[in-house]
């Protein structure tokens, strides 16, 4: 607007008498000295602007111009700037210069000399606005510390103070974290020279700074970030000598382990985990140690499932924790199974995989062994079938001989069993395998086993298993066992789908 207003002005001064375009032949000796226009009382330069106005001046001489030059006042004197002597109109000249400006102007000065040697001179004040600085931004302390290494470390308020000449306009806060960059504020300031910031930021493990951008009236941004140092320290690491835990419940059972912390060991805890509750066992306090070989006596119950340990150095919330999977009064293991066409023949990938399992000895056999005499045939319990060109999995008792002439062995078929253990067998559903222990496998009621045959089961599936009366295992003890994988048809005998090695998982409370 002030720029239209500056040219509407200019046009206005040549419209005056003397037209621009009028040219004289003949000089009035007695013409006026020559008359100097500015648009406006004074020239306001802005140096944080880039597009302050030109100085303009129109000059006007009756009797034609000899030369015109400008002159500079500044701080320090006054200085020509340029002289022009060449005019298209000598009676109407448009002077627009554009000077580097300089925050020690003062004054542009204009002189005229028309074709008679009259001079007339005159002045256009400046005011010049020196360049504002940046915002500046204070932070107050220099940097926030958090050491965990302390007795008892505090974060500092967060507090700082942004200034401005030219006034501010908008301030930002960031918080920067290894997770990248969040804004925490967003402050609109209305030309405000000054803005204070005093808050409690509760830093965490992984902050990085918190960064401040601020804006003045001219666009001109500080940012500033204030250093967040959040020292950290490992958390205790307590290191059994074995993660699965085999144990009775006649004495303390002692449990080997490495704990180290950096900051010095403080206390140590232990409970006992059963079906989901935990109860302390042990609470010992610690001396600082950093290094400690520990072998603590805790007694366990049947419902045992998991001990957890845990180490403190002393910081709430920053304990060391495992667990210790315990199986007390327990028999496990993992058994590999062969179907009937691998049940006496094992297969080169499973070379311990036959078709028919002990759960006494919680492994499998081949057909020869179970057929060889009496005290063999106690001392297996069931059988493993896949049927057809799905190969469907079947669970078959030793006492449900319908498959048993497709269990070959190399001195007869298995129907030759001498004794035939009445297993019995039963999927769950609901039941805690994770977690079973001897106090859990106990709530199964035996008369819910009751099929001698399982068809079909699949991966994944719990199955409870109740043992026959002339099993070597002992009569009617009850075990659960998981189907933790099976290889697929034709995956080891690309003719024979049926040809298929199952894992089980077998979880066998001791008598």
């Amino acid at each position: 607007m002030i720029r239209k207003l500056y040219t509407l002005l200019l046009v206005g001064l040549c419209l005056l008498p003397a037209a621009c375009s009028d040219k004289n032949d003949v000089i009035d000796p007695d013409a006026a000295a020559p008359v100097i226009k500015f648009p406006m009382a004074q020239l306001a330069v802005d140096l944080n602007q880039a597009d302050n106005l030109p100085v303009v001046a129109v000059i006007q001489s009756e009797a034609g111009l000899q030369r015109v030059t400008l002159h500079i006042e500044t701080t320090t004197g006054i200085e020509e700037y340029a002289t022009v002597t060449d005019f298209f109109n000598p009676n109407a000249y448009s002077l627009t210069e554009r000077p580097s400006y300089d925050a020690g102007y003062r004054a542009f000065i204009v002189e005229a000399t028309d074709l008679l040697n009259h001079t007339t001179k005159a002045t256009l004040p400046v005011a010049v606005t020196d360049v504002i600085e940046r915002p500046v931004i204070l932070f107050s302390p220099e940097q926030i510390v958090y050491d965990e290494m302390e007795d008892n470390p505090t974060i500092p308020r967060t507090t700082f103070r942004v200034t401005s000449e030219a006034g501010l306009t908008h301030v930002e806060m960031t918080l920067v974290s290894a997770d990248g960059q969040k804004v925490i504020a967003s402050v609109s300031q209305d030309g405000a020279t000054e803005y204070s910031f005093d808050e409690m930021i509760d830093y965490k493990e992984g902050d990085r700074g918190f960064k401040v951008k601020a804006e003045d009236t001219y666009g001109q941004i500080t940012i500033a970030t204030l250093p967040v140092i959040y020292r950290t320290i490992p958390v205790p690491v307590v290191t059994p000598a074995e993660h699965t835990l085999f144990a009775g419940t006649d004495e303390p059972t002692r449990i080997p382990m490495q704990i180290s912390s950096v900051r010095g060991l403080q206390e140590v805890v232990i409970y006992r985990i059963e079906q989901g509750t935990e109860t302390e066992v042990l609470r010992e306090t610690m001396n600082g140690e950093h290094e400690l070989d520990y072998t603590p006596a805790v007694m366990l119950t049947d419902a045992t499932g998991q001990l957890k340990v845990v180490a403190s150095d002393g910081r709430n919330g920053k304990e060391g924790v495992t667990y210790i999977k315990t199986y007390v009064n327990m028999e496990v293991a993992t058994v590999y199974v062969g179907s009937q066409v691998l049940a006496n023949t094992a297969h080169a990938l499973y070379p311990e995989a036959f078709g028919i399992v002990s759960l006494n000895d919680l492994k499998s056999y081949p057909v020869d062994y179970a057929i060889a005499s009496e005290d063999n045939g106690k001392n297996v319990d069931f059988k493993f079938y896949c049927f057809g060109g799905s190969a469907v999995p079947r669970l078959y008792s030793m006492d449900n001989t319908g498959k048993d002439g497709e269990f070959a062995g190399s001195t007869g078929k298995l129907s030759a069993i001498k004794v035939k253990n009445q297993t019995r067998f039963a999927i769950l559903t609901g039941f805690d395998y994770d977690h079973a222990t001897k106090a859990s496998i106990a709530t199964i009621l035996s008369s819910t086993i009751s099929k001698a045959e399982l068809n079909p089961f699949a991966v994944g599936d719990i199955i409870a298993f109740r043992t026959g009366g002339s099993s070597t295992a002992g009569g009617g003890r009850i075990g659960v066992m998981k189907v933790v994988d099976m290889t697929a048809p034709k995956a080891l005998v690309p003719t024979n789908a049926t040809a298929r090695v199952m894992t089980l998982e077998i979880k066998f409370p001791k008598q």
